[in-house]
This record gives structure tokens, sequence and C-alpha cells, in this order.
């Protein structure tokens, strides 16, 4: 029994470092139906995780931050009053538990779009016996109709269901959709003098971006932008012989140039583009403090001077 608790366990957290994935609708089915890890559990234990260890809430990624804030309702402020509270308790050192027994039980109210499909879990005979004769009829009706949009049911009944984790909602996404949140985000972190962007020839692909998607303005302007270029003009080999260099690691170039038009792309090549992102970062932290390649040793790199913005006066304030 032990074995097969650790080895699910395993599969849990396997499944769980999945759920970012580009094409997460089908696991997600797994994860919320069958392993019934409703968003309210899974962003508990992201809280619980960053408590447990001490860290600071600025270590919760930023639109991590936020789900787990619409989901449960602990935000920054609540982070710190818990934590505050797990310090103050003798048995903090010795169990971290104290944390999770202080967050929320029950999600917070969820403003639940009439449009939103209706799914219920993988429950057992002794909570289907619990319900009541509303909440049976609505499960009943779940399981039969091919249509399950929240607005066809009594919302006191399917909120109390969710509150319980006994149903979960599917957003239904279709190939002609077109989201403005998309270019919401962007502009969010475009826009934003508090995030540094690093590139390696940025504005040429910015420029691409907005001439392939015209309809979204988050790639016209932008703030804090770095290129990474611009720092080392005479190096040669792109982005994979700076990486050499500086790094003393390329990265592999049969990866790049491989079809990337074909769908879905290949493991390979989605490590591929984590490596030729991740790579700036690295470079970026290594020439910081250091002598710029290429001039006299101990003169440091002036990053700063190379920071870009190009700001649209006119462009209408984002609303968040």
């Amino acid at each position: 029994m032990d074995l097969l608790f650790c080895a699910q366990s395993v599969q849990r957290r396997r499944i769980l470092r999945g759920i970012d994935a580009l094409s997460p609708q089908k696991p997600c089915n797994y994860i919320c139906r069958v392993m019934r890890i409703s968003p309210f559990r899974y962003y508990c234990d992201v809280l619980f995780e960053a408590m447990k260890n001490e860290q600071p809430y600025d270590s919760i990624p930023n639109f991590s931050a936020a789900d787990a804030l619409r989901i449960t309702g602990v935000g920054r402020n609540e982070f710190i009053d818990i934590m505050n509270k797990c310090r103050s308790k003798i048995m903090w050192k010795l169990s971290k538990s104290i944390a999770k027994e202080l967050l929320p039980g029950l999600p917070a109210d969820l403003a639940i779009e009439p449009w939103w499909g209706v799914r219920f879990v993988n429950f057992t005979l002794e909570e289907f016996k619990k319900l009541s004769e509303e909440e049976t009829s609505a499960i009943d009706k779940i399981s039969k109709e091919e249509v399950n949009s929240y607005v066809l049911f009594d919302p006191e009944v399917i909120n109390g269901l969710y509150k319980r984790g006994m149903v979960y909602f599917d957003v239904p996404v279709y190939p002609d959709d077109r989201f403005r949140v998309l270019d919401s985000s962007f502009r969010r972190i475009m826009g934003s003098s508090n995030i540094l962007k690093l590139g390696y020839n940025f504005q040429c692909d910015l420029h691409q971006l907005s001439q392939s998607y015209g309809e979204l303005k988050c790639f016209q302007y932008y703030e804090m932008l770095l290129d990474i270029q611009k720092l080392f003009k005479g190096a040669t080999g792109g982005l994979s012989g700076l990486s050499k260099k500086i790094l003393g690691a390329g990265l592999n170039k049969t990866r790049r140039n491989s079809n990337w038009e074909e769908r879905p792309l290949s493991q390979n090549q989605k490590e591929y583009a984590a490596l030729d992102a991740v790579v700036l970062v690295h470079i970026f932290h290594h020439v910081k403090g250091q002598s710029q390649f290429g001039v006299t040793e101990g003169c440091k790199v002036e990053w700063k001077s190379h920071i870009v913005s190009q700001v649209n006066s006119s462009r209408s304030p984002l609303r968040f």
C-alpha cells in the first residue's frame, strides 16, 4: 500500500509539472475529474509550499499569485498574516503543517460565466448518498445532457457543489475563438516599467510579430527592453556563439533548423525554445557584474544605457 501511495504521489507530481503545457485540456480533465485536484486544492498547495519553505510571497509567479487570490482569497496581505501567525507558534519549526491549517477550507466566491460548462468529479458512493435531492438531480442532468452550461442549472445548487469540490467548470474553446486577454496580458508585461525584458535581436522579432498579428497592440509598444545583442556587437555566431563564449556551451542548431510549422512540436523543439529563452537570463546575470567581452579587463558592462522603450503617448490605459 505504501509503495502504491508513493507511486501515485510521484505520478501526481509529474502530471502537475505538466499543467502549463501548450495543450493542457486532456490532462486537465484527468486531473480535475479522476485525481480530484481542483484549482482550489492546487493553489492551496502552491501557497503551502511557499510557506513551508518560508519563501516570500514574491517567489510565487505573478499570474499564479493572481489566480491563487481569485480562487482562494489569499493575496499578499493574507499570506504575510498567515506567516506571522505561523512564526508566533512554538511548534512552527517542528511542524510546517500549521500553515496548511491556517489556509482557507473553502474556495472564494467565483464569478462564474453563464456559458461555462459544468462537469462532475468521480465521487464515492458515500458522497453520492449525502447529496440532496436537488444536487442529485443536477448531477443526473450533467451526466445525460450534451450541453451543460452553467446558465441551465440552479446557481445555488451548482455553487454548493463547487464549494465542496464535487463539480468543476470547463471553459469551452473553439478554433475560431479570439481572446482579448492575450493582448491584455502581453501588454501588461511589455508595457511594465518594473519588468526587464531580455531578447536577442529583440526588436526585429517584435517587428515581425506586429506585422503578423496586426490586431494585437501588445507587440507595438514596450518599456524596459534590453537587447543582449547590443551589448556584444563584435560577437559572431548569433546567440549560440555568444552563449558558447560567455557560458562555455552553445545551442544545438540542428534543433533550431527543424520544421517549426509542424504540429505538435517535438519534445526537442520545446526544450530548444526553453533554452533559447533561459540562456539570455544566464548571460545577463553573468555579465551584469563582469567585464564586457572585447573591452579592456575591469571595464563594467554599461547594460542600463542599452535599455530602450517605445511608448505610444496616445494609447488607451490598461484596464485590469
